[in-house]
């Protein structure tokens, strides 16, 4: 669930990390109603599209901001991003049902520290570069042009 704390003072990106949250409830939820495997593979396909989507954003503006860890932060990503393939593809691959709640207890532990433990550490260290008035208004212009 979101928190006040998580805030990194950008509003597109606090948006954007705020649907993050709201794609791994509804993928708790999925599990927790015990729904089928594709229902719970569709919410995959969107917490993948919508993190791919919110990375590039983000390292968009690390760049624009000049923050000095763009590269390492992007390469953070990219692990994220390779671990939530991952876990898909050994849950679509799982033969039976205890198969598939290994996995599913790997993700849920990696998503909650991820999205707290990314967000509270690595997340906080490019505030001060894209917390200026010029990055905002990028960022809002931006966030608007992908919302559409």
């Amino acid at each position: 669930m979101w928190k006040a704390e998580y805030s990194v003072g950008v509003g597109p990106i606090d948006d954007q990390h705020q649907r993050l949250f709201q794609l791994f409830a509804s993928l708790m939820e999925a599990i927790h109603n015990n729904r089928a495997v594709d229902e719970i593979d569709k919410i995959f396909v969107q917490l993948r599209g919508y993190v791919t989507s919110h990375f590039r954003f983000e390292e968009r503006l690390m760049r624009k901001g000049g923050f000095p860890a763009t590269e390492e932060h992007e390469n953070l990503h990219d692990k994220i991003r390779e671990n939530l393939c991952e876990f898909r593809s050994r849950f679509l691959k799982a033969e039976d049902e205890e198969g598939r709640f290994h996995v599913i207890d790997e993700v849920v532990v990696f998503l909650t520290n991820w999205l707290t433990g990314h967000i509270l550490g690595e997340d906080r260290q490019y505030m001060p570069y894209l917390n200026t008035p010029e990055v905002q208004k990028i960022a809002n212009l931006y966030y608007h042009d992908e919302k559409g």
